[in-house]
């Protein structure tokens, strides 16, 4: 038998998108009532920021479930990149586009691009995907250039130039390709150090982890990164053990990467802070590390060990991390399974939203459960079987 999880601290980074507090938290509460429906359960959620901030947020949940009478509170914080992501955002368009093309640049020059295809070949495609719409947007400005000449003479460049543009544009609204393009920006940028607000906004997420958890008593405390959250979770797992003690006597501390996105920077030369940081964190021996990967999710290294793909090694006799593959087709009902397998970002999200079936893999039973990560994961645990915890 095993103890359960009577409260539990959840911080929590998603990826380079621009979300505020304020709106995931709106969209949580919705997948949290639908996973409610799915397993029998109630949850009440009320805000409990201290001093309500536009980059962290928090959400004390209580969950009930009056079949295996068992209660788990859970104080869910949610760490915001939006002042990132939205100054991003905010470039010219041809900012944007010259720094996105020194990215890619850089992570083909370095060999990183290489290895993705060597490693997760579809990871490779979706690295390539914004490159080949700008190629396919500026072929679409020659082929207007061109057919334009006769008439226009040295004009018609101008007039290639703004199909060029105007195609881009669109293509950015439609496809998410600016957004991509600045996430790849992102990325190398921090990689190579060169985004100092960024590592000081990872430093005050560090403070605000030992904050919390020097206040209250945890049975659980898990910090979960998701996408290119999973990377930056890793690097704040770091700087919050060096900080002081992660944790009381007695607490689980976890990260929990979910369809992450961190080799892209453990892969690249440049990178060596970000090893050093992981490097760390794996000879630190009182937190553990869940890996989650998943086949139809394009946007995640498949079956790797992503220490050991980072040359890195742990001082652990036990798994670190303990990496396991999830298939959404479980999750999900057949419908829903066919609306949403062909959508490139829906199907990396279904990581963070409410199955429609059960599985053992759920993240509103993780987050919001008896059953501590560890059991859970090592053992496919479906639900919160009263057989492997102690009803409170």
């Amino acid at each position: 038998m095993v103890e359960p999880v009577r409260k539990r601290a959840v911080f929590f980074i998603g990826g380079y998108d621009p979300k505020t507090p304020d709106a995931f938290f709106e969209r949580f509460r919705r997948d949290l009532s639908r996973s409610g429906e799915l397993w029998n359960l109630v949850s009440s959620t009320q805000r409990a920021d201290n001093e309500p901030a536009r980059d962290i947020g928090t959400l004390a949940i209580r969950t009930t479930s009056a079949d295996a009478g068992w209660e788990t509170r859970t104080d869910f914080t949610f760490f915001s990149l939006d002042t990132i992501v939205l100054a991003d955002f905010a470039r010219p368009p041809p900012v944007r586009l010259w720094r996105y093309l020194v990215a890619f640049a850089d992570f083909v020059a370095s060999g990183t691009a290489g290895r993705f295809f060597i490693h997760a070949w579809r990871f490779g495609l979706y690295f390539l995907y914004p490159f080949a719409v700008v190629l396919a947007c500026l072929l679409l400005g020659a082929v207007a250039a061109a057919g334009a000449w006769r008439w226009l003479g040295p004009f018609a460049l101008a007039l290639g130039v703004a199909v060029f543009a105007l195609t881009l544009g669109l293509a950015g609204r439609r496809w998410s390709i600016a957004h991509l393009m600045d996430l790849w920006s992102f990325s190398r940028d921090h990689m190579r150090e060169q985004r100092p607000e960024a590592d000081a906004l990872l430093h005050r997420f560090a403070e605000a982890i030992r904050d919390r958890v020097a206040e209250e008593t945890y049975d659980e405390v898990l910090l979960v990164g998701h996408s290119t959250g999973g990377m930056i979770m890793l690097e704040v797992a770091s700087l919050y053990a060096a900080l002081d003690t992660p944790s009381r006597p007695g607490t689980a501390t976890l990260v929990l990467t979910l369809g992450s996105t961190a080799l892209k920077a453990g892969y690249h030369p440049a990178a060596v802070r970000f090893r050093e940081r992981v490097g760390r964190l794996a000879q630190d021996r009182r937190l553990g590390w869940v890996e989650v990967q998943c086949l139809t999710d394009v946007i995640n290294f498949y079956k790797t060990d992503p220490l050991a793909e980072m040359g890195l090694r742990s001082n652990r006799t036990e798994p670190f991390p303990i990496v396991r593959t999830i298939k959404i087709r479980s999750m999900l009902q057949a419908d829903t399974y066919r609306r949403v397998r062909r959508r490139l970002f829906r199907v990396h999200y279904q990581y963070v939203f409410a199955n429609t079936k059960p599985y053992w893999y759920d993240f509103f039973q993780i987050v919001c459960g008896p059953v501590p990560l560890t059991e859970r994961a090592q053992h496919a645990l479906v639900g919160s079987p009263a057989a492997r915890v102690t009803a409170s």
